[in-house]
């Protein structure tokens, strides 16, 4: 037997078993499905898939192709069928439960054994799209499964006003991103639409998923808020701390400092996701590491700092401004504020070179330090930049972010016992930035 038919029989039995593995872990009854059931049911879809293959001749300059024997493949899938029915019988008449989740991935499993078997891949190749495809599938199939309560509570957390927004904006999405110009000719500027694009759909889906766990954890009191909320959007966050603090009567005033630390924290590593995504060569990231260990020991240095006392679990839900990134007027403004910065950045660009994309982060950090660095990123990646450029940029950016949460607290608290509190956080926080940055000007980090 060939190296290649075992590892097809192997990856034809391994994408049912995977989805069975769930399954069997939710085992009541000795006759449920389970890794075996799903596996074998699996491997007979590639077995007849493939038999179909090897009996079939390709065409030929004078001879046309001939298909493959059906009668195996035609064979299995009546098996298959019986099977499928049966199981559903007997789940639904017989065991009188509900549901047919199990039933649906049992078939979904021959389906996957089947394209492992269909597949052809290249030359020097293991694997073809088809099986690929497959493995995928299994995988999400097995993702979906494994986290069914989590899942059913994030969708439980969403009202019916926010659905029909996503679903709004999904259409609108899909709408735009067919007739989106590559690029547009603004003078000079050859802004890149398409990419600007691009990133505000995966940062409004990013925003989205953290939306659902401040939702979700927002009765959990300030700190939880703060950590998640800082990953959607650190300012607002930092300002619903605040306005809730005004709320209550000013009372713990430590509870919200830390808060303010935490969204600070939760930015600061959302900002590393980006550039990890962004750049998977980690020739940033290898330099935002240094700013990034500075910033959180910093922040927890901190926190151990604040005057230690017991404090009584908090219930209070915070009522906060941050509202559905989904949300039509919620992501119009989102994408207005990063095109703005993207236009601004672009223009420094072309007319101050490198210079003008420290400007844009000095100035665009205030607004939105994720949008700087999805911006900034992007560019070094096509060589736009050079990595010096971008990782003052992306420094700088994060660094401002962390400093602009005084102006927050200020705008938001007439009384100036929380803005001195937070402000002797972040400039701790952004004075270690700010030696790294120096240190970076003089030359004493090597590499740039």
């Amino acid at each position: 037997m060939s190296p290649e038919l075992i590892i097809r029989c192997l990856l034809g039995f391994a994408v049912g078993a995977l989805i069975g593995l769930e399954r069997q872990k939710r085992m009541k009854e000795e006759v449920t499905l389970g890794v075996r059931s799903f596996g074998l049911h699996s491997l007979l879809g590639t077995l007849a898939a493939y038999s179909y293959t090897i009996t079939s001749i390709p065409a030929t300059e004078t001879t046309p192709a001939v298909p493959g024997n059906p009668i195996i493949l035609i064979y299995a899938t009546a098996v298959s069928l019986i099977i499928v029915t049966f199981q559903m019988g007997y789940k639904i008449f017989r065991t009188m439960r509900k549901g047919i989740t199990t039933t649906i991935v049992f078939a979904l499993a021959f389906v996957l054994g089947a394209l492992v078997g269909f597949d052809a891949p290249a030359e020097g190749q293991l694997f073809g799209t088809l099986s690929l495809l497959s493995m995928t599938i299994s995988f999400l199939v097995f993702l979906v499964l494994g986290f069914k309560e989590e899942l059913a509570a994030a969708v439980s957390s969403i009202t019916h006003e926010e659905m029909i927004s996503a679903a709004e904006l999904g259409v609108l999405i899909l709408f735009l991103w067919p007739i989106m110009p590559q690029t547009i000719q603004l003078g000079p500027i050859v802004f890149p639409v398409f990419q600007i694009y691009v990133l505000v759909v995966i940062l409004l889906g990013i925003s989205f998923a953290n939306y659902i766990l401040v939702k979700k954890y927002r009765t959990r009191g300030s700190y939880f808020f703060g950590f998640f909320g800082g990953f959607a959007n650190s300012e607002a966050t930092v300002t619903s701390l605040t306005e809730y603090y005004v709320r209550t009567g000013r009372t713990d005033i430590d509870r919200i400092s830390l808060a303010a630390i935490l969204a600070n924290l939760a930015m600061v590593l959302r900002n590393g996701v980006i550039v990890v995504i962004l750049d998977p060569t980690l020739q940033i990231f290898s330099y935002y590491l240094i700013p990034l260990a500075i910033l959180v020991f910093m922040g927890m240095f901190r926190m151990i700092r604040v005057k230690q006392k017991k404090l009584e679990e908090e219930t209070t839900e915070i009522e906060g401004k941050i509202t559905s990134p989904f949300s039509f007027g919620a992501a119009m403004r989102f994408a207005v504020v990063f095109t703005g910065v993207a236009l601004f950045s672009s223009f420094a660009q072309t007319f101050f070179a490198d210079q003008g994309i420290i400007l844009a982060a000095l100035v665009g950090g205030f607004a939105s330090a994720g949008a700087i660095v999805a911006i900034v990123v992007p560019l070094f990646a096509s060589g736009v930049i050079s990595l010096s450029t971008a990782v003052y940029a992306v420094v700088i950016a994060t660094t401002t972010s962390v400093l602009n949460k005084t102006l927050y607290v200020y705008f938001s608290d007439t009384e100036m016992t929380l803005f001195k509190r937070v402000a002797k956080d972040t400039i701790l926080m952004g004075t270690g930035a700010l030696i790294y940055l120096l240190m970076l000007g003089l030359g004493l980090i090597p590499g740039l």
